[in-house]
């Protein structure tokens, strides 16, 4: 791939990403401390943000810098497996970090229970 096309994908994935939030560009960037119409340019693959700025338009996505550059082609993820794991950020993100490895703890015993479950029929 290209760095012309890379930096298109990253702009196509900041789009979808915002418009999976039902956020406009004007919206985004207020989040992100940007002006609407450089959000416009980096979607169109017209400019190219910094990491610095990356990073706050993934902040202002409620998303990590990865999955911003993170190639979607590479996971078969449904819209609503997306929907649901963000959901699931959103309830555990303010909660305390005993409480999030809590939860880990048990989703990771659950999921384990499952794998054998699927194992065995």
């Amino acid at each position: 791939m290209e760095n012309g096309e890379f930096f298109k994908n990253i702009g196509k994935r900041i789009r979808q990403i915002r418009l999976q939030r039902d956020l406009t560009q004007e919206e985004l960037g207020e989040r992100a401390n940007l002006h609407y119409s450089y959000i416009g340019q980096v979607e169109r693959g017209d400019k190219l943000p910094s990491l610095k700025t990356l990073s706050k338009i993934a902040k202002a996505l409620n998303v990590s810098l990865d999955y911003v550059l993170e190639d979607p082609a590479t996971y078969e993820a449904q819209p609503d497996t997306e929907a649901a794991i963000n959901e699931l950020v959103t309830m555990v993100r303010t909660r305390p970090v005993q409480q999030i490895k809590l939860l880990i703890s048990v989703c990771r015993t659950i999921l384990e229970e499952l794998d054998s479950w699927e194992r065995a029929t």
